[in-house]
């Protein structure tokens, strides 16, 4: 309530009436949305995913990738040179192979699965200085070797396992795992396709499947005389997906 002071208005001071306040609707009972579930306990029936499965099964389907995937930049140059090496740094994505045993050794800690030697044991190097070279360092043991025309990688991405790169001819190398490439699920991707470095050279890549194990990685030139050309990757993408 309020007093009209207007001096001027030619009314007289009055007393203003309020409306009354309106009456609050009362709160819904039980309020909406109150229950609560159990999401391992509410069975999915829509048709898009496992019919019959449970919410949180259908959550986990949801989150779960189509594929796995290997994703890499691959340079390559020079032809075959194998060297054997026993002290020393390693080049990260360099292809190393355990060729001999050396008491004490491990290089669990630059990517190598294990540390068997002479048991197909090969690895791209993820850091430069192993836990330990073992009691042969410096020995001439020729603990490990790699081959410095094989393709050397920039790991991406890499949800697959372990693989690795060896070389196999001028322009002929392959990506290598242990059965990790599912036969007729397994596809690979390189780009670019081709790559034109002058008007008469002209490079083309391919990534093949070549079983479980193999993937064949190719680089050819219209302009090199044996077709087949070193040199033709650099840090060119590659992709392999496996699909579940």
């Amino acid at each position: 309530m309020s007093l009209n002071k207007c001096k001027n208005c030619g009314c007289e001071d009055a007393l203003v009436t309020l409306p009354p306040c309106p009456t609050p609707a009362g709160c819904p009972d039980p309020e909406p949305c109150s229950e609560v579930f159990n999401a391992e306990c509410v069975i999915y029936t829509g048709d898009v995913l496992t019919p019959g499965i449970t919410v949180q099964d259908a959550i986990d389907e949801l989150a779960t990738p189509a594929y796995r995937v290997y994703t890499a930049l691959l340079t390559q140059y020079g032809g075959d040179s194998p060297v054997a090496i026993d002290t020393g740094l390693l080049t990260i994505g360099v292809t190393y192979y355990i060729n001999n045993q050396s008491l004490g050794m491990d290089f669990t800690n630059v990517g190598a699965p294990n540390n068997i030697a002479g048991a197909s044991t090969y690895f791209v190097a993820t850091g430069t200085t192993p836990n330990s070279w073992g009691i042969e360092q410096g020995t001439s043991n020729a603990t490990l070797t790699y081959n410095e025309g094989a393709p050397v990688v920039t790991v991406l991405e890499n949800t697959i396992g372990n693989i690795w790169f060896t070389y196999s001819d001028v322009g002929s190398y392959y990506a290598n795992s242990d059965g990790l490439f599912t036969l007729n699920k397994s596809i690979g991707i390189s780009m670019p396709n081709q790559y034109v470095e002058s008007p008469t050279d002209l490079y083309n890549y391919q990534i093949l499947n070549s079983g479980v194990n193999l993937f064949y990685l190719g680089s050819t030139s219209n302009y090199a005389p044996s077709n087949n050309q070193f040199g033709g990757f650099a840090q060119n993408s590659i992709e392999i997906r496996v699909y579940n």
